[in-house]
């Protein structure tokens, strides 16, 4: 019988070579990530991603959960997730501990397909798509002497490049100002380009509600993160509000995080991330409890080509939302900020092509790990 062996954290950072921030005032000025590496017994070797503050992760992980798993049946996941979730919520944690879970529930899924010969996507439920639509996340804050027309030109090297759907920043502290640079890229890309704005819960309820109402004659798809997550009858109300969709989630965790935000209807989008928000063993069960509903989910993405192939097994075994005659299958989050790990941690790495991205076909993530990358940029 297979038997989890070994767990290792590789905590990796690399400079950015173009510093960049968002309305939090947070300056990117590297890019980083805790890799997760479980190896059984019989030497099948799996990857996984936890999203936040690197360290934090490698600490759960190292003290709290990866000796717990050795010698475990990497086949029983959501045995082993619910062993150490249990673990840690009489402590009244989730967080960070739920990120370094995902880690290690995506590099056991990870484990499980190899073992089958199998992609994660077929074992989950299996393939509604083989590829996706990805949306390019960028035109972040840069040059403040710039920030309509570097938006401008990013967005349309986006659409050059293929992208046929944008998401950018807003939150600049000056209403008309935000307005003024999504008006400028709608009119640089046209009306045939899906756009979508985040602001990265940095306005008030008056404020998301008043800025919302301009950006939907802008034909903006949907406005992510408006208010703080904390504030769910904020939520409710913007999102009553609002003809457009309201987006948000990311920064929950769990299906238990997520059960009064899909009640209560307070977003008409939950955006999980797989790499935070439980693995994906929760994230299926939010994304059902979300359907159950009547909200849609489209998971977040941020992080190394790990999280973004285990993202993509999840989109393919997601329905579309709602079923329909034409179908209208989940966007997947492509961010394109300068990131080493999401280009050169894979050998073949996952691209845009034509404004889609194939989801990979083979076994468990279907991605190859370069351990020159991680010994290049390892910290810890």
């Amino acid at each position: 019988m297979s038997q989890i062996k070994k767990v290792t954290c590789h905590v990796v950072s690399a400079p950015v070579e173009k510093p960049f921030t968002s309305s939090r005032g947070w300056i990117y000025k590297t890019r980083g990530s805790c890799i997760v590496e479980i190896e059984t017994n019989d030497g099948i070797v799996g990857w996984g991603e936890c999203y936040g503050p690197s360290a934090v992760s490698k600490a759960f992980i190292d003290t709290q959960f990866g000796p717990r798993i050795i010698g475990r049946d990497p086949f029983d996941v959501e045995v082993i997730w619910e062993d150490l979730y249990n673990r840690i919520k009489d402590y009244g944690t989730t967080g960070m501990a739920i990120s370094a879970i995902s880690g290690i529930d995506i590099a056991l899924w990870d484990i499980i397909g190899k073992s089958c010969g199998k992609p994660i996507h077929k074992l989950i439920g299996g393939s509604y798509r083989d590829e996706v639509t990805p949306y390019a996340t960028g035109l972040y804050f840069i040059d403040m002497n710039r920030l309509i027309e570097e938006a401008v030109e990013e967005a349309i090297e986006f659409k050059q490049n293929g992208f046929t759907a944008i998401k950018m920043k807003i939150g600049l502290g000056d209403l008309k100002l935000d307005i003024r640079r999504v008006e400028a890229v709608r009119k640089a890309v046209g009306d045939e380009m899906r756009l979508m704005v985040d602001a990265n819960h940095c306005f008030t309820v008056p404020q998301a509600i008043q800025i919302g109402r301009e950006l939907e004659k802008l034909n903006v798809e949907w406005f992510e993160e408006p208010i703080s997550p904390e504030d769910l009858d904020g939520y409710v109300e913007v999102t009553r509000a609002l003809d457009m969709a309201v987006a948000g989630g990311e920064n929950e965790f769990t299906r238990w995080g997520f059960r009064d935000i899909v009640v209560r209807k307070a977003m008409d989008i939950v955006q999980p991330d797989v790499c935070a928000a439980g693995g994906i063993s929760e994230c299926r069960k939010i994304a059902t409890l979300a359907s159950a509903h009547g909200v849609e989910c489209i998971p977040h993405a941020w992080g190394s080509v790990i999280g973004v192939a285990a993202t993509l097994h999840f989109l393919a075994a997601l329905p579309d939302q709602p079923p329909s005659f034409k179908g209208n299958p989940p966007l997947f989050e492509f961010e394109q900020c300068e990131n080493p790990f999401r280009d050169l941690l894979s050998v073949e790495p996952i691209v845009q092509r034509n404004g889609k991205v194939s989801v990979p076909k083979g076994p468990g993530l279907g991605i190859e790990i370069n351990r020159h990358i991680l010994d290049q940029y390892r910290v810890a």
